[in-house]
């Protein structure tokens, strides 16, 4: 993979498109998306992950590790979380492709987690041994208004319900995550997922007791049996969940773990999408899928779709999830210009202590062209996916970039941190001294580390990454694999000669606008494989069209300072993880 083009970081804007909610973080640690900054299987460590519903309503969720290099979708799946369920699980090493995710939960997954965990697909793994996990709220049942069945009493919430302790039938809840035909739509006989909003499994025939209660005793039957077969979703509520992680090596006795950073009305429409696999045709034409499940992401709920009833459903419109504006929203939410924290890194005769920084930036992912970064395996991209886009005033051509370039630039190469002069990484000591005050020397090919000589914290501090791993004095806390100049690289080396201690205040800023993807035009119906040499969208460059953020001079930016102790007079090693402090909008 080529290294990331240095552009500028898209922005934010205080206000999303008509329709989407006005998103926050949460004061509470609550919400309707959370975003676990920084997970990792390296070194012989484990990353575990808790998830409650807290609400007295059924919450569809989607789970997704993307991976740190670039914010590939490296594994996801969904869960179905009845009222007031907690699911835990373990993110760790193994597996043919390096990683697996293990639980002991009983709580519904879609798909189901095989004997010994579900693995991660080999399509993305190379370097996914670290990244973030997105954690969103899809939809909640509301009362079908056709065959007025309340809420919980329809056909999935009823399946995911435990009983002593067990969902009564976590089969029949997966019947509602197959791909549903566009000419099937609203159609209750077929299984899977028609719209944003209402799910079905088909006919109930041949069901023993205790599931015969599920198909039966809700009033007369309505479009041809929709009452006994279909759910009906809503937003879910703003505050649905409460995530949590911890990062823990078994070994050298470390734990540390937090909240995850949560964002409060994230959507403010369901947003259900299926969960198979990607459609290919025999010629190797992808089929154009609206309710794919790389959805609900950052941006999109749903896809733009042909099919009238898709786009309505049942009594709800899902328009406001269609247009990409939910990035926008998030990233004013999580917007920051400086983040500040503590560190550390010395050795003494009785033992060590160390301090990584890690610095995530989410959603540039969302800044590609989602249809082309899937097919770009494929020999019929051709010339649909060659980004040629047409530039708005400011912002960077889409044609500079690869498919596999994040658009972005994590600090400027002309804008200084005003306590350091040129670099935008000031580092003092604990005594008032900046550790950091000469002029730099920026070197061309050292984009991926501090300008002047390599290790030296002077110049423009660059960050390459959508997970950056920072060290200090060469010692590691999270075992981060591989440096910025390598491939999938995320470790960030810093050496400062005359200290082994202090704090340090990174800017956070931006080149130029950036562009985010709107998936505005599909070359063919739902289903119809996509002909990506199609004159239908020639002018949209493929399926969408790049569109310009709203404002420069916002980005996202969360992660922690993660300590390490290990002294030989004391019980073992032992850590603390300590959110970033941020100066900004947020």
């Amino acid at each position: 993979m080529k290294q990331f083009q240095k552009y500028g970081v898209a922005a934010a804007v205080a206000t999303v498109a008509s329709g989407a909610a006005a998103q926050m973080m949460s004061p509470n640690e609550t919400g309707d998306m959370a975003i676990v900054p920084y997970y990792t299987v390296n070194d012989g460590k484990n990353t575990g992950i808790h998830i409650i519903n807290t609400t007295a309503s059924t919450q569809v969720v989607k789970v997704r590790l993307r991976r740190g290099s670039d914010s590939k979708d490296a594994l996801d799946f969904n869960l179905v979380m009845s009222p007031y369920d907690e699911w835990t699980a373990n993110i760790g090493a193994g597996g043919a492709n390096g990683v697996v995710v293990n639980t002991n939960d009983n709580t519904c997954t879609v798909p189901a987690f095989p004997e010994g965990g579900a693995e991660m697909p080999d399509t993305y793994a190379d370097g996914a041994t670290e990244g973030y996990v997105e954690i969103i709220a899809m939809g909640q049942p509301v009362d079908n208004p056709l065959s007025f069945i309340p809420a919980e009493l329809q056909h999935l919430p009823l399946t995911a319900t435990h009983v002593d302790g067990v969902p009564l039938s976590c089969d029949l809840v997966r019947e509602n995550f197959y791909r549903v035909a566009s000419g099937d739509v609203l159609d209750p006989g077929v299984r899977g997922t028609h719209t944003s909003n209402v799910t079905s499994t088909g006919f109930c025939t041949g069901l023993a007791a205790p599931l015969t209660a599920v198909c039966s005793g809700f009033g007369a039957p309505t479009l041809g049996g929709e009452d006994q077969n279909t759910t009906v979703f809503g937003d879910s509520d703003d505050n649905a969940l409460k995530v949590s992680y911890f990062i823990t090596d078994s070994d050298g006795g470390l734990e540390i773990g937090d909240n995850a950073v949560h964002i409060t009305g994230f959507s403010d429409a369901p947003m259900m999408t299926n969960q198979e696999l990607l459609n290919f045709g025999t010629t190797g034409e992808l089929a154009y899928d609206p309710l794919n499940f790389e959805l609900p992401n950052m941006a999109y709920g749903a896809w733009p779709s042909q099919t009238a009833a898709r786009n309505s459903g049942i009594g709800a419109s899902s328009a406001s999830i269609t247009n990409g504006s939910m990035l926008d929203g998030a990233r004013d939410a999580m917007d920051a210009d400086n983040i500040i924290n503590d560190w550390a890194s010395f050795s003494t005769d009785d033992g060590t202590v160390a301090t990584d920084w890690v610095v995530t930036l989410p959603g540039q992912y969302t800044m590609n062209n989602p249809i082309c970064d899937v097919y770009e395996a494929y020999a019929l991209a051709g010339d649909a996916c060659a980004y040629t886009t047409d530039t708005p005033a400011g912002a960077i051509s889409a044609a500079a970039l690869d498919e596999d370039e994040l658009p972005l630039t994590l600090a400027s190469t002309t804008t200084s941190n005003p306590l350091s002069g040129t670099s935008n990484l000031s580092i003092f000591d604990r005594e008032e001294a900046l550790q950091n005050p000469q002029d730099p020397t920026v070197e061309t090919d050292l984009g991926f580390s501090p300008g002047g000589s390599a290790g030296t914290p002077t110049g423009t501090f660059e960050l390459l990454r959508e997970v950056n791993v920072i060290t200090f004095n060469d010692a590691s806390v999270l075992g981060s694999a591989a440096l910025q100049d390598e491939e999938n690289g995320l470790r960030f080396d810093v050496t400062v000669p005359d200290a082994d201690r202090g704090w340090a205040d990174l800017a956070i800023e931006i080149d130029q606008a950036g562009l985010r993807w709107d998936v505005a035009c599909e070359a063919t119906a739902d289903g119809d494989v996509i002909d990506p040499n199609s004159a239908t969208c020639v002018a949209s460059d493929g399926y969408g069209t790049f569109v310009a953020v709203g404002d420069p001079d916002n980005t996202a930016v969360i992660g922690f300072a993660a300590w390490e102790r290990n002294f030989a007079d004391q019980a073992g090693n032992y850590g603390r993880m300590v959110e970033h402090s941020t100066q900004g909008s947020r």
